[in-house]
C-alpha cells in the first residue's frame, strides 16, 4: 500500500507540473461544443477533471478525507460550493433565470477550477518540488511571451474566443493595430496573466542568489514589453500596484522611486497603451475630446429631399473636417451621435459605456431579484466585466460572503508563511499575495475569477503557496 501511494503521489506531482505548463500554453481549441453557448469544453477540462479524480481516489487510499474536511479552508470552499448549488437549484426551479444545462456546466466550471487549489496542496510535498514548478513556470512565462513576439513580428497563427464565430477554433492573424494575445485567445487573459508573472518575479528577484537575478529581470522586463503590447490598461496598473505591494511586503521600498520612474518612461514613449490610458482619463473622467454632432452635410441635403438617410456614413464629414488632434490619427466612421470621432477615443469610450449602462445595471437588476442567492449561475450571461458585482448577481450575499471566505482564510495563511518561512519561502509568498491584490483590481472591471486559464492558474499557484507553507512548518 505504501508503495501504491508513493506511486500515486508521484502521478499526481507531474499531473499537476503539467498542468502548470498545458493550462496556459495550449491554446483554446473547442472539443466538444454545448449548445445554447459558445463557449466549448476543451482538453484542458479533460485534463483537469482527470487530475481531480485521481486526487480523490489517492485521498480515499491514503485516508486523509477527514482531516482535509476538518480544515477551515476546505469547509469554507464547500459552504461556497453548497450555496452555488442551492442558488442553481433556485433559478432553475423558482425563478426560472437560467438554461439548466448551461447553469449546471457554469457551477461545474467553478468546482473545477478551485479545486485545483487543495489538489496542488496535497501534490506538492518537498522543496525540490516547489523549484521544479517555479522553473517550469519561469519557462512557460518564456513560451507565452515567445508566441506573442511570433504573433506580433512573425505572423504566426492566432486562436481567439472573443466572438461565437472565432471561437469555433479558427485559424486567424493579427490585423494592423490588433492586440496580442498569444496562447490565452484574448488580449486581456494574456496581461492578466503577464501581472500575474511579473509581481511575482518582481517578490523572487530579491530571494534568489546573483547568477539567478538576470534570467528573473530579463524574463520581467520582456513580460512588461508584452504586457505593454496588449494595451490592457487595467492589468497594466494592476501590475504596477502588485508590484508596489510586494515591495512593501518584502521591506524593499526604496525601490518605490524607480518603479515610479518607470511608470513615467512607459507614460511617456507613444503606445497604445498610453493613449488608451490618456483616453480614460480624457473622455470618460472629464467628459472631453470632440464627440460627433449628429448631422452630417450629406444627411441635411438629403433631408430637405426628403431621402432617407440611415445607410449614409455618420461621420463622413463633421469627422473628416474636424482639427481635433487625436492619439491616434484616425476618425471612426460608425458611431453614433454624442461618441468621440477619434477611433481609440471610441473604443475606450465604448469599452466603459458597456459596462456602466449595460453590465454593471444587468447584475444589480439580478442581485435585487434574490438577494440572497442571485439569479444562479449564468444568468448574466457570458460577461459582467466586475466578478465582485457578477458574485452578487449570480449566488447573492451568501455565496458572496462565502467566496470572500475563502480569500480571506488563504491571506491569513499566505500573510503566515511570509513572517515564519526560510527567506525563499517569505518573498514567494509576498509575491503570491500581491499576485492576489492584483488580480482582484483586475476583478473591478474583467471576470477573471471564470477566465478558464488565469482563474486556474491563480488557484494553482495560491495552492503551491499553500503546499510550500505546509511542509516548511514539517522541516
Amino acid at each position: 500500500m505504501q508503495r501504491l501511494l508513493s506511486f500515486y503521489q508521484s502521478v499526481l506531482f507531474y499531473l499537476v507540473l503539467f498542468l502548470f505548463v498545458f493550462i496556459p500554453v495550449y491554446p483554446k481549441f473547442p472539443l466538444i461544443n454545448v449548445t445554447d453557448t459558445f463557449v466549448a469544453i476543451r482538453l484542458e477540462d479533460l485534463m483537469i477533471g482527470l487530475t481531480i479524480s485521481l486526487w480523490g481516489v489517492y485521498l480515499v487510499l491514503s485516508n486523509q478525507i477527514r482531516a482535509i474536511l476538518r480544515d477551515k479552508l476546505s469547509l469554507a470552499i464547500l459552504l461556497f460550493f453548497s450555496i452555488g448549488a442551492v442558488s442553481l437549484f433556485s433559478a432553475n426551479f423558482l425563478t426560472h433565470t437560467v438554461v439548466p444545462h448551461i447553469s449546471i456546466l457554469h457551477l461545474f466550471r467553478r468546482i473545477e477550477f478551485i479545486m485545483l487549489l487543495p489538489v496542488v496542496v496535497t501534490s506538492v510535498k518537498t522543496k525540490k518540488q516547489f523549484i521544479w514548478v517555479l522553473i517550469f513556470l519561469a519557462l512557460t512565462v518564456l513560451t507565452v511571451n515567445g508566441y506573442a513576439l511570433g504573433q506580433q513580428y512573425l505572423d504566426w497563427p492566432v486562436i481567439s474566443t472573443t466572438n461565437s464565430e472565432f471561437s469555433k477554433g479558427l485559424i486567424l492573424r493579427l490585423t494592423p493595430g490588433a492586440r496580442v494575445n498569444s496562447t490565452f485567445a484574448g488580449h486581456y487573459d494574456l496581461a492578466v496573466f503577464l501581472a500575474m508573472a511579473i509581481v511575482i518575479l518582481t517578490a523572487l528577484f530579491f530571494a534568489v542568489s546573483k547568477r539567478i537575478k538576470i534570467p528573473i529581470f530579463l524574463l520581467g522586463l520582456l513580460s512588461l514589453g508584452v504586457l505593454i503590447m496588449t494595451a490592457a490598461r487595467l492589468s497594466f496598473v494592476a501590475a504596477f500596484i502588485g508590484i508596489i505591494a510586494a515591495l512593501i511586503l518584502i521591506r524593499k521600498t526604496k525601490y518605490l522611486l524607480l518603479i515610479l520612474g518607470v511608470i513615467v518612461v512607459i507614460l511617456v514613449y507613444p503606445s497604445q497603451l498610453r493613449d488608451r490610458l490618456i483616453s480614460t482619463v480624457t473622455v470618460n473622467l472629464l467628459q472631453q475630446g470632440q464627440r460627433y454632432e449628429g448631422k452630417t452635410q450629406d444627411q441635411k441635403v438629403r433631408s430637405k429631399l426628403n431621402i432617407p438617410t440611415l445607410a449614409i456614413q455618420t461621420s463622413s464629414v463633421s469627422a473628416s473636417t474636424s482639427s481635433f488632434a487625436s492619439p491616434s490619427g484616425q476618425t471612426a466612421t460608425d458611431i453614433t451621435p454624442g461618441e468621440p470621432i477619434d477611433t481609440t477615443q471610441l473604443g475606450v469610450y465604448r469599452s466603459f459605456q458597456i459596462r456602466l449602462q449595460i453590465e454593471w445595471p444587468r447584475a444589480i437588476t439580478s442581485f435585487t431579484k434574490n438577494p440572497l442567492l442571485g439569479t444562479g449561475y449564468s444568468s448574466l450571461d457570458i460577461a459582467t466585466d466586475n466578478d465582485f458585482l457578477r458574485s452578487l448577481g449570480e449566488v447573492g450575499i451568501l455565496g458572496t460572503l462565502a467566496f470572500i471566505l475563502i480569500i480571506v482564510e488563504i491571506v491569513k495563511r499566505v500573510f503566515y508563511s511570509i513572517k515564519n518561512g526560510s527567506k525563499l519561502i517569505r518573498f514567494f509568498s509576498a509575491g503570491v499575495l500581491a499576485m492576489l491584490i492584483a488580480f482582484i483590481v483586475n476583478g473591478l472591471f474583467i471576470d477573471v475569477f471564470e477566465a478558464s486559464k488565469v482563474a486556474s492558474l491563480f488557484w494553482m499557484i495560491l495552492g503551491l503557496n499553500l503546499a510550500v507553507l505546509r511542509f516548511d512548518k514539517q522541516s
